[in-house]
């Protein structure tokens, strides 16, 4: 982390030495399958929210397009003692308003999260920093600002480049939220100028925008497609440049047309087959987990259905992490073999299978096909699923709400989920998965929490990456879940796109340029 941070001080400092370059005056537009549900970047989390809000507004630290960690709106951070950090902000930066961007908006803007009226989903990501657990934020200048943590974190810095993002406080205190929703301010490349809901959105460039190499381009369309199909058509049409997830069916489709090509790359999206145990019940018992994981051809799942678009997966972590492991150095070690699954399930007290359902979420690429061919795995094993394939936002609702007690008539199930991680911070990705309270966690091991807030208070990055690594390894070891593979982000670009994709699926519309017309 020092080292990316270091590297990135360099990047920064260079901005002043560029020329005023005016974007170019052209309309860059793109298909997306689904719309943020809202522009208020203290209430949702997800991957979606995350980068559209950014096209308005930004972080005091940032990704860069190959998963550095730099600095955006700080100029520099130091350590003042393990439980207080200390970030110098770059200074004369305002927001579209006209207010100030300094050390009085960073407080309110932390601070805001926990506002109860909000019930904001990244509240746990920044409990550090809560006064209820003993944090706060203290302004110490105009431009200095301090992050006294409620307990020893180095994974917070992580966290800022991806959630806690700064607003301007005089505005967002005196605006009704159903309007703040609709009517983001920030100090980011582009400005939000009109939102039809479900169908499109235009934002226009920022003319005061401080770093003087983006945006690229002028105007900026976004528009809804919720079929593959019909954004793909679009894409060939010329109506729009961009879309992410093209289904490998249809690449040479794009390919061929000789006005837009298909760019896919590894990215950071692990999708896993989980089980739902937390609460107790048959999935305690190990050999039928193991069963299970047997029960699927991991290899198979990625080559007939993702057909080249998808890398295998040993841990729930990905490169950008720390603790991550390849398949290489860690192999997974519950190999396909239905013969020594279907003797698991006898041997667990199944000798003639198990009923259970497997909840399915069919957000990303090609999930929908990947949880059938799943569920037809585990039913030639004797594990009869029931597949009930959701919306995300359904998936969402019916997984969370056995979060903190067990519902009425609740019974352990499988489940078919992904988790992307962009903001490369070990500690939330592996305590959203494997936490008692985690986002997107079925499980619950004391053990796990201990080594997370172990990883997490230590400042020595040797030992923390170890111990990263172990509660992973540990993850797929005690079958808390079975990894199946790490998806290929996928886009249709237009030839006219100047534009080589991020890795973490996240589409930061600033970077795209266009040359000419085709």
């Amino acid at each position: 982390m020092k080292r990316l941070i270091a590297v990135a001080a360099v990047v920064l400092l260079s901005v002043a030495s560029y020329a005023w370059a005016a974007p170019k005056d052209a309309t860059l537009t793109m298909g997306f399958k689904s719309e943020t549900p809202t522009h208020d970047p203290h209430t949702e989390s997800s991957q979606l929210s995350n980068m559209t809000n950014r096209w308005v507004m930004q972080t005091i630290m940032h990704r860069t397009p190959k998963g550095e960690l730099i600095h955006l709106l700080a100029k520099s951070h130091k350590w003042v003692t393990p439980k207080i950090l200390e970030f110098t902000l770059r200074p004369g930066i305002k927001f579209t308003n006209g207010e100030d961007m300094d050390a009085h908006a960073v407080k309110y803007s932390m601070e805001r999260v926990f506002d109860k009226k909000l019930k904001s989903r990244q509240r746990r990501r920044m409990r550090v920093i809560s006064k209820a657990k003993g944090g706060k934020v203290e302004v110490v200048s105009k431009y200095v600002v301090r992050f006294h943590l409620a307990y020893p974190d180095v994974g917070f810095v992580n966290r800022l480049g991806n959630v806690g993002v700064i607003i301007p406080p005089k505005y967002y205190s005196s605006k009704p939220l159903r309007y703040l929703a609709t009517h983001p301010v920030g100090s980011g490349p582009y400005i939000l100028k009109k939102w039809a809901r479900d169908d499109h959105r235009v934002y226009e460039a920022n003319p005061n925008f401080w770093d003087p190499r983006y945006p690229k381009v002028k105007h900026l369309v976004v528009k809804v497609i919720p079929e593959a199909g019909a954004r793909v058509a679009a894409l060939i049409k010329g109506e729009v440049d961009v879309v992410f997830n093209v289904p490998p069916a249809m690449w040479d489709r794009v390919n061929k047309s000789g006005v837009a090509k298909v760019v896919s790359k590894p990215s950071i999206r692990i999708f896993r087959l989980g089980f739902y145990n937390k609460w107790g019940g048959v999935l305690d018992n190990k050999k039928l987990r193991e069963a299970v994981a047997r029960a699927v051809d991991r290899k198979t799942l990625r080559e007939s259905v993702l057909k080249g678009s998808a890398e295998d997966a040993s841990v729930v972590l990905h490169p950008w992490t720390e603790g991550y492991r390849s398949p290489k150095d860690y192999p997974y070690p519950y190999e396909y073999n239905p013969a020594l699954s279907k003797k698991l399930l006898a041997e667990a007290g199944y000798p003639n299978g198990i009923d259970i359902e497997l909840m399915a979420n069919t957000n990303h690429l090609k999930t929908r096909e990947a949880g059938q061919v799943l569920a037809g795995m585990l039913r030639k094993a004797n594990i009869r699923v029931k597949l009930v394939q959701l919306s995300p936002r359904s998936f969402r609702n019916s997984f969370r709400k056995h979060r903190k007690k067990p519902g009425k008539g609740f019974k352990p199930f499988l489940f078919f989920n992904s988790f992307g991680g962009g903001g490369g911070d070990s500690d939330l990705q592996l305590g959203s998965i494997f936490g008692c309270r985690g986002s997107w966690s079925g499980w619950c091991d004391k053990k796990i929490e201990k080594m997370i807030d172990q990883a997490s208070a230590n400042q020595d990055y040797k030992k923390r990456d170890e111990i990263f690594s172990s509660i992973a390894k540990k993850g797929s070891d005690d079958l808390s879940v079975v990894p199946l593979y790490r998806l290929h982000a996928t886009f249709g670009l237009r030839n006219r796109v100047d534009w080589d994709p991020r890795v973490d699926e996240r589409i930061m519309a600033w970077e795209i340029g266009l040359t000419g017309s085709n």
